[in-house]
This record gives structure tokens, C-alpha cells and sequence, in this order.
């Protein structure tokens, strides 16, 4: 599977001298300094579940493109996605085998980042209805519920898009190592954000 990784021009050249790489927490501000590391550890425990164990010691998986604006190609990196970079980046393009990759909807991921429900409405009445349902479950089971629903960003197929969801539109990939012999092509940019 092909697929675009946005990474720090240093991590890859981490990577030509150690020819496999693991995500390092640390290095990630969305776990460690945004508090979405619940949603992290969510995501790995769907990787186990879908991909398999993750090496030992890795916690957390590398993220990449597969498909920006419902176009599996190499990303354009001037897109407005691209901007919000410092530095100097690369754009790393993989092969990657299909059965080490989780693919999840971009757009979607960004209501587990906010601990939201994924609700299955197409309309205000739908919405309604199951918002009234939803918040009317006991806590322990709101969670439940909201657990269950995320594995809704696993849907990336069939393409469709209606005013409250796409589903194929953005689609990122999980896997739980970088390595120099799956790489096609790096290309350098140098972040927007000063």
C-alpha cells in the first residue's frame, strides 16, 4: 500500500542510519502535551485488535496519508493540511504491506481526539432522536456506547459524503514501524510556521 508520511527532515535521517524506526511519545506534542493521549492509547489497542502486537516496547503507532481530497496520490503539500509545520520537513512515501496498515477517516478521527459520540444520523430528525437517546444512557454506559461508536472511523469505504460526514474524503494510516526499505521517495519542505 502506498502511503505519504509527513515527518521532521531529522527523523529521516534518524532513519537511514538505524533502517527502522518506532513512534516515540515523547517527540509527539498531541499525546503529551494536548491531551489526547486518551484517543493515542484507543487507536493502539484497535492496532492490536486489527494490525497485531506492535514490537516490543512501541506503544504508539507512525501515522501517514492515503488519501487527501478523495485522491490516493502523493499529497500536495502546499494544501492548506501542509501548512501548519515549522522547519524542515519531509514528505516520505512508503510501501507499506496492506496488512500492517489500519486505515481511519481523517475527518472522523478529530471527534475521538474530543471524546465525542459518533452518531449515525443523516438529517436534524435522525440527529435529534439520537442525541435524545444517547444522553439519556447512564454515564457508564454513554461510554460504552461513545467506545463503540468510534470504531466507525474504520468505515473509509465505499466513497460517499453527505452534511454530516465523509467517508473517504481524508484517509490516514497507522502502522507500528518506519523502514528505509520501504521508502520510494522523500521529498523536503520546509515548514510555513516560523
Amino acid at each position: 500500500m502506498l502511503l505519504w508520511s509527513i515527518q521532521p527532515e531529522s527523523l529521516y535521517v534518524k532513519l537511514k542510519a538505524e533502517k527502522v524506526l518506532f513512534c516515540d511519545p515523547a517527540q509527539s506534542e498531541l499525546i503529551t502535551e494536548c491531551g489526547f493521549g486518551p484517543a493515542y492509547d484507543w487507536l493502539a489497542e484497535q492496532m492490536v485488535l486489527r494490525v497485531g502486537q506492535p514490537p516490543a516496547g512501541v506503544k504508539y503507532p507512525f501515522w501517514a496519508w492515503h488519501t487527501v481530497e478523495w485522491e490516493h496520490r502523493k499529497p500536495d503539500l502546499r494544501r492548506m493540511e501542509f501548512r501548519s509545520y515549522s522547519g524542515n520537513q519531509v514528505c516520505i512515501e512508503l510501501e507499506v504491506p496492506d496488512k500492517d496498515v489500519l486505515l481511519s477517516n481523517e475527518d472522523m478521527w478529530h471527534l475521538l481526539l474530543n471524546d465525542g459520540y459518533y452518531r449515525d444520523c443523516s438529517n436534524e430528525q435522525e440527529y435529534e432522536a439520537e442525541d435524545k437517546w444517547y444522553k439519556s444512557l447512564p454515564s457508564d454506559e454513554q461510554l460504552k456506547v461513545k467506545r463503540k461508536s468510534w470504531e466507525k472511523i474504520f468505515d473509509v469505504s465505499p466513497l460517499r459524503e453527505n452534511e454530516w460526514e465523509s467517508h473517504g474524503k481524508y484517509v490516514q494510516a497507522t502502522f507500528w514501524e518506519l523502514r528505509l526499505d520501504q521508502v520510494i521517495e522523500v521529498r523536503h519542505f520546509k515548514g510555513r510556521i516560523r
